[in-house]
């Protein structure tokens, strides 16, 4: 008797950020999600992440990242075949109007305050596991003991 073929393996959350702390904070979301997270912290990883075929669930991008410009690295994933149906969430300081503005007019999908990222976080990863298994691309993930 054959197996059926298995489903492929969710795509990976991708995190656009040199924040070690926020890292590990999403990670542990993700991980709990049963999603891998990939992250890029400079310009380089990201051109590493994309020239190795990278095609991410979602990118999370810190707006206030300063060892790589925001805008640019939202509008290298605009500019990837996937990238614009890419759904892009960016957060920065609510006070940071700059970094909002800028996050916008480069393409993000959406922009929150880092407190309001913070809260909506599980939703939104909840949302990407969804999606995944909608596209065939993931399994629920096992319950946590």
């Amino acid at each position: 008797m054959t197996q059926p073929p298995a489903a492929p393996a969710a795509r990976p959350v991708l995190l656009v950020s040199s924040d070690l702390l926020f890292r590990s904070r999403v990670d542990d979301v993700a991980r709990r999600l049963g999603l891998e997270l990939r992250v890029a912290r400079s310009p380089e990883q990201l051109e590493r992440h994309l020239a190795n075929g990278l095609d991410p669930a979602l990118a999370i991008v810190d707006l206030e990242c300063d060892t790589l410009d925001p805008a640019s690295a939202i509008g290298r994933l605009r500019g990837a075949p996937w990238g614009p149906a890419l759904r892009i969430v960016g957060y920065a300081g609510h006070t940071n109007e700059n970094a909002i503005r800028a996050g916008r007019a480069a393409g993000a999908t959406a922009v929150l305050a880092r407190s309001a990222f913070v809260a909506q976080l599980p939703a939104l990863l909840d949302r990407v596991v969804a999606d995944e298994q909608r596209r065939g691309g993931a399994t629920a993930p096992e319950p946590a003991p």
